[in-house]
């Protein structure tokens, strides 16, 4: 049984929004276009409600626990990062768990970049997305990740060494090695 766009009424609904605000939860089934169109329109109200709570310095927000892990950089950096329009430093994102502003993401942009590829294993959106149905490739993401492929690389270290392949293991511990400086945040 087809479900029809509840917007339009007129096409197919294959795509699911659900919306929290406060305590309350409310699902939409649209089609694609107007999936895009609410997106859009969501992305909008986001950025303006955003731009009003830019006002507000971040560290009035009540502070709540997030469990997000954060990334990482030294302490001089930590101190010296600061957002131009909300003045939020990277310390105080650490310890909130959310960026201030719009403006947040671009001034911190480079160990958020870290920080997304160490939690997700990339630094960019790979899902669906309303609209772009024809772009989505049907392959499952890559099932390793870099610490996953340095696991691997550290078993295969290991066996290598015992089963006395010497020029195996310098093989592995240069690509071991390879992987953890372009994993390393830059500092």
């Amino acid at each position: 049984m087809l479900m029809k766009c509840e917007s339009c009424t007129k096409r197919e609904a294959t795509i699911e929004f659900t919306t929290v605000a406060g305590n309350e939860k409310t699902t939409s089934h649209l089609c694609p276009v107007c999936a895009a169109a609410f997106s859009q329109q969501q992305a909008t109200e986001a950025e303006d409600q955003a731009q009003d709570k830019s006002a507000v310095k971040p560290t009035s927000v009540k502070k709540k626990k997030v469990n997000v892990v954060v990334g990482h950089l030294s302490k001089s950096e930590a101190k010296s990062t600061v957002c131009p329009d909300c003045e939020m430093t990277y310390d105080e994102f650490r310890k909130v768990g959310r960026l201030g502003c719009p403006s947040c993401y671009r001034a911190f942009a480079k160990p958020l970049k870290r920080l997304l590829k160490r939690i997700h294993g990339s630094d960019h959106h790979v899902g669906r997305e309303p609209g772009m149905e024809t772009l989505v490739s049907a392959d499952p993401p890559p099932a390793d990740t870099g610490i996953d492929q340095l696991d691997q690389l550290r078993t295969e270290l290991a066996q290598a060494v015992e089963d006395e392949e010497y020029e195996r293991a310098a093989q592995l511990r240069d690509q071991i090695a390879q992987l953890q400086v372009e994993d390393a945040p830059d500092a």
